[in-house]
């Protein structure tokens, strides 16, 4: 079993500890306990989990917390990013206020990335923000989402994240073992993140070449000395930079968005039937193409960027069977976030490895040279 890997978050304005360890979710009461350094009142628990995961875990972790002697309620919700809306959030929040949730209280996301953005944005706008606590269950969970205080829930097929707000998390816990029901497709979609980290990290390429020496272990999941160092790793470059511009006020933050422009797009064009992380690797491919034809990037690096998302089995094109056209995908660039003064901003990797930066007034030529290149 891996020692406990621990991260803080220690800032001013945001104060909080990720914790890293394979078997320590049933212990969650206890941890929580110390954590958020509660004594004799002990304030209620809203566990806002899927329905397969309350059978999995939800119901014995609310047993573990009735033992502590916490009051908890457990709300299951369905699957998949289209309940990731306002109209479950407005559900959400008409329970909490059933329940009598007060400022005092504890909203718990047990789950992956749909699970940590609507309740982290259930509990930041609850009574103007309560605490919340997230326990990813998905690799891009854990490597990204939970990570960073952004929540959010889409607007239909108009598109994603657009109501949100920065909402920091009391604790993060991060159990491995909770990766072992992990499907091989959700493996390889959180992985996408993983690899964003390895092209934007500035560290003469050790995070990539670390990554391409345990290519083998981290495919088949099962070493957690390695996963858990995978995760770490990947976590660090993100806090990392977050701590460095929270609110994305100085330009920095946003460089995590490396393929999100193009993958956001690819997510709305496709209804969601696109994976979150298999649209993030596809839009990575893009920003490497374009940057490429922009001259900002050389073949070299052009082709690290790629064989990385090819070796780790990763979508690098996008597929005839979704009928994307180019003009479907440009106009829903112009309801991304990052979208400033009219001008749609792309993160596109720079020079050597491990560089980024903001692109924009980018020819709509050009923007559709390089879907016609990728789709096949």
């Amino acid at each position: 079993m891996p020692k406990t890997l621990e991260l803080n978050i220690n800032r001013p304005a945001i104060k909080y500890t990720i914790d890293i360890h394979e078997g320590n979710l049933m212990n969650l009461p206890k941890i929580l306990k110390i954590k958020l350094g509660l004594k004799e009142t002990l304030p209620k628990i809203f566990l806002i989990t899927h329905l397969n995961l309350n059978t999995l875990y939800g119901q014995k972790l609310a047993k573990e917390f009735e033992k502590e002697g916490f009051p908890i309620t457990v709300e299951s919700v369905n699957s998949g990013e289209s309940i990731k809306s306002w109209i479950t959030a407005e559900k959400l929040l008409h329970r909490m206020i059933g329940l009598e949730l007060d400022r005092s209280s504890v909203v718990i996301a047990l789950g992956g990335g749909v699970i940590g953005d609507m309740s982290g944005f259930v509990s930041s706008v609850y009574q103007r923000g309560i605490r919340f606590v997230q326990v990813p269950t998905s690799l891009v969970a854990m490597v990204d989402s939970s990570v960073g205080g952004k929540v959010a829930v889409n607007l239909g097929l108009s598109g994603k994240n657009l109501i949100g707000a920065f909402h920091q998390p009391s604790f993060v816990l991060m159990d491995l073992s909770l990766l072992k029901s992990l499907p091989d497709a959700e493996w390889k979609n959180g992985l996408s993140e993983v690899l964003k980290c390895a092209f934007i990290r500035d560290d003469n390429g050790s995070f990539y070449n670390w990554l391409i020496e345990n290519k083998a272990a981290i495919l088949q999941k099962t070493d957690y000395a390695i996963i858990s160092q995978l995760i770490y790793e990947a976590v660090k470059t993100k806090a990392t930079i977050v701590s460095k511009d929270e609110m994305e006020t100085n330009g920095l933050r946003i460089l995590l968005n490396l393929g999100h422009t193009f993958g956001h797009s690819l997510e709305a064009a496709s209804r969601y039937r696109l994976a979150h992380g298999e649209a993030i690797a596809i839009g990575m491919t893009l920003a490497a193409r374009l940057s490429l034809k922009l001259g900002k990037i050389n073949i070299s690096v052009f082709e690290q960027i790629m064989n990385m998302i090819r070796e780790f089995g990763l979508t690098d094109h996008i597929e005839k069977k979704y009928s994307f056209t180019s003009t479907e995908l440009i106009r829903h660039f112009k309801h991304d976030k990052k979208v400033e003064t009219g001008q749609v901003r792309f993160i596109l990797p720079v020079g050597n490895l491990g560089h980024s930066e903001i692109v924009q007034n980018v020819d709509e030529e050009k923007l559709k040279e390089v879907f016609s290149e990728a789709t096949y």
